[in-house]
């Protein structure tokens, strides 16, 4: 007999059934639970935080508890910057952010957020059905995993005084999102001092008088409570307003294919709610501070053409220093401009300057 032979066919059994028997134990065990971690400032019991909990909860259904979500509403994971610290350490792995710091994430998921660049929601969504997909991708390249944009609406100037042209802001404390370069830029441009502060501490910013001043949407400062320490509204639209809720890659990696395709399917579901319903919101909202006594405030028309422009100009300074990229903002000013022209041959892929 050849021993090497036999010893030979001997190994290549007992590997064959050991094999066997780790194949078996794969199939028996189940794939271990992941739980990702979320925080947002939405308020518990509010509609965001019950959509996003019934996201979650069909999502542990299908995925029969392979994947769990675990939200810290209400703002108590802190601020915008502080729920990026923690995500870049591990203690979190997402959060539902607003635009004014998704430039955080990549640059370039900042550009709907561009002050006085679109004149009305028509213009918004002519833009976004051009561009959702290309931003998206660009968040995902970058290592944030997303579920599509949520509008808000327009942000408007609130204040404790009228306000309707850049006289009336003389001496305001005009309050603007703590590392909004984009906002802080414009507001600066039309010669008023900013006052930054993160979005957790404006209402207490305007109990003290810190600040008299806001910009936001209607149905986001009702929900801040915001509202309560203002008393004016001027009706001209600043900025478009958005959420996301992102979730970093590499967390997002540790789900089994199949169940990742699940999560994206439904939170891509529940954010396709937000962003019909938030538009809608935010018109209610507008007259439900109108109804509640706040006070409308039509804005001197004659102004409006030079504000738009120095904020324009403000907004190209932006690109030219890299804060937003240059060939991102000509498309999208390009999209504005096909609308309003009505020239739909125009190519704004390779859009110059407008």
């Amino acid at each position: 007999m050849n021993l090497r032979r036999f010893d030979r066919s001997r190994t290549l059994r007992i590997t064959a059934r050991l094999a066997f028997v780790a194949l078996l134990f794969a199939i028996m065990v189940p794939a271990q639970a992941q739980t990702i971690k979320l925080a947002t400032l939405a308020p518990e019991g509010s509609g965001w935080m019950n959509a996003m909990r019934a996201g979650a909860a069909e999502i542990d259904e299908r995925t029969e508890g392979r994947v769990k979500f675990k939200f810290y509403g209400g703002g108590v994971q802190g601020n915008d910057k502080q729920v990026l610290r923690k995500m870049r350490i591990g203690q979190l792995h997402g959060g539902a952010f607003t635009s004014s710091i998704l430039g955080e994430f990549h640059k370039d998921a900042a550009v709907y957020a561009m002050p006085m660049l679109f004149n009305d929601l028509e213009e918004v969504q002519f833009a976004r059905q051009r561009m959702d997909t290309k931003l998206r991708a660009k968040l995902e390249q970058a290592g944030y995993v997303n579920f599509g944009f949520a509008g808000g609406g327009f942000a408007h100037i609130m204040s404790t005084r009228p306000i309707a042209n850049l006289d009336d802001m003389e001496g305001l404390k005009v309050w603007i999102p703590d590392g909004d370069q984009l906002a802080y830029s414009a507001i600066k441009a039309l010669g008023v001092s900013p006052v930054t502060m993160p979005l957790t501490d404006v209402l207490t910013g305007l109990q003290t008088e810190l600040i008299d001043t806001i910009m936001g949407p209607p149905a986001g400062t009702i929900i801040l409570q915001w509202n309560t320490g203002v008393s004016y509204i001027t009706e001209l639209p600043l900025a478009y307003i958005y959420a996301m809720l992102i979730v970093d890659k590499k967390y997002f990696d540790r789900i089994q294919a199949d169940d990742q395709l699940i999560v994206r399917e439904i939170m891509e579901k529940v954010y396709r709610g937000f962003d019909q319903q938030g538009n809608e919101d935010n018109v209610e909202a507008y007259q439900a501070l109108l109804d509640d006594g706040m006070k409308s405030v039509m804005p001197d028309q004659g102004q409006i053409p030079a504000w738009r422009d120095v904020v324009q100009q403000s907004n190209h300074r932006m690109a030219e220093q890299g804060v937003i990229s240059m060939s991102l903002l000509n498309e999208l000013e390009c999209y504005i401009l096909t609308l309003r022209d009505a020239n739909p041959e125009r190519d704004c892929t390779t859009a110059p300057t407008p």
